[in-house]
């Protein structure tokens, strides 16, 4: 051991000598009482204790046990509530998930935003319309773009988003700044004429981006996904309407063997086969247990590896939120709705929907509603199909109302 000096000595016995008569002075307490230890302390230890007792105690007075947040299971996470550094927009992951032409959980990236500024032509716009707000990639777009004093309106039925939306939006330079003026509106774009004659406003550039979101099809959840398996729901407005399990329960045989020949373009025998599994009973709850009945269906056309399965929840999906009848609402109302000059733009990601774009644009060019519409779909360019895969399939179409 070695010695101290007779220096220090004197100190260290002064110090406990001084340490000691403190103590004897005082009134007896807990040496753990936060009132012994030092201001900062005892603020700190107050608010911790405030905080563990909020954390431990129920609300029926019972201790709560504290529920840990799910970790990565390994390195690249396949579970949507594993991906809790790509929902909370981590920097670095993002940027690897974008990287490897990926979309980050619960977010979206918006498809060919510069082809749809080019046939917009917002320039000059007055009043924008953003039938399908989504994630907000384009609206923030045209926010961007849009001359000072112009107005956004933007529509989507999805209420869980919107509000997150509306904030992210409301944050950008040239709205917060008030140079642009934004409105959501918690709808269907099938209702954007009624609103549009409601405000008294007629729109010069208007963007439909049809189907769902990433956002919605990444959590299971939503049930848009048969990869993961969730509730069989597809509602895109989770406030009304019956789920996918409701509607496949009180459906006929022949209304779903007709949705699945409309929207998944299946033959006559093979829709019909896959509507008897899907409605055999007791009907599938979860996605995956109808990703199973459609499996087991012996069909006719060759398929990819469940490429069946994709098409008849595409099919279900645009059953479930009437998808067809709000397209056709919307382009019905489109004349009424644009403005002399005015343009519009509109995303599809299916036949279905293509179809039905390109016959109303066609009708109204004849009739001469419309100047100009495009002849062919204007796709996405091979650099933007590598950098985001759910580009492959969109055409984009648009049309230019006649000043007469």
């Amino acid at each position: 051991m070695r010695h101290r000096s007779p220096l220090l000595r004197a100190f260290v016995w002064a110090a406990t000598r001084s340490l000691v008569r403190s103590f004897s002075h005082a009134p007896t307490r807990n040496l753990c009482d936060s009132s012994l230890r030092a201001p900062g302390l005892r603020a700190a230890a107050a608010a911790g204790d405030a905080a563990a007792a909020a954390r431990d105690v129920a609300d029926d007075g019972a201790a709560a046990p504290r529920v840990r947040r799910k970790r990565y299971a390994g390195r690249y996470p396949r579970n949507f509530s594993e991906k809790y550094k790509e929902r909370a927009n981590d920097a670095a992951t993002v940027e690897r998930v974008l990287g490897k032409g990926g979309t980050p959980a619960g977010t979206h990236v918006p498809i060919m935003v510069a082809e749809c500024l080019e046939h917009l032509r917002v320039g000059d716009a007055a009043v924008a319309v953003d039938g399908a707000l989504g994630y907000g990639g384009h609206s923030t777009a045209l926010v961007a773009a849009l001359p000072r004093g112009a107005r956004l309106l933007g529509v989507d039925r999805d209420g869980d988003e919107l509000a997150k939306t509306a904030a992210r939006l409301a944050e950008a330079p040239r709205a917060a700044s008030g140079e642009v003026t934004l409105e959501q509106i918690h709808s269907n774009y099938a209702v954007v004429g009624d609103e549009l004659a409601r405000r008294g406003l007629a729109v010069d550039a208007l963007l439909a981006d049809l189907g769902c979101s990433s956002m919605q099809v990444d959590d299971p959840e939503r049930g848009f996904t048969y990869k993961r398996e969730g509730p069989l729901d597809m509602r895109m407005d989770t406030s009304r309407g019956e789920t996918a399990a409701d509607w496949l329960a009180r459906s006929s045989t022949a209304d779903v063997a007709a949705a699945f020949r409309t929207a998944a373009d299946f033959g006559k025998r093979d829709a019909r086969e896959l509507a008897v599994a899907a409605r055999r009973a007791p009907t599938p709850a979860t996605t995956t247990a109808f990703a199973e009945r459609v499996r087991g269906v012996a069909l006719e056309e060759e398929t990819a590896d469940d490429d069946a399965v994709k098409r008849a929840m595409q099919a279900l999906r645009v059953a479930v939120n009437d998808e067809f009848a709000s397209l056709d609402a919307l382009l019905a109302s489109l004349p009424d709705a644009l403005a002399p000059g005015g343009r519009a733009v509109v995303l599809t990601f299916h036949s279905g929907e293509d179809r039905r774009v390109k016959q109303a644009f066609k009708k109204g060019l004849a009739a001469n509603v419309y100047s100009a519409v495009a002849r062919r779909p204007v796709r996405a360019s091979p650099e933007e199909r590598r950098a985001n895969s759910r580009s492959g399939c969109c055409k984009l179409r648009w049309c230019v109302r006649s000043k007469d």
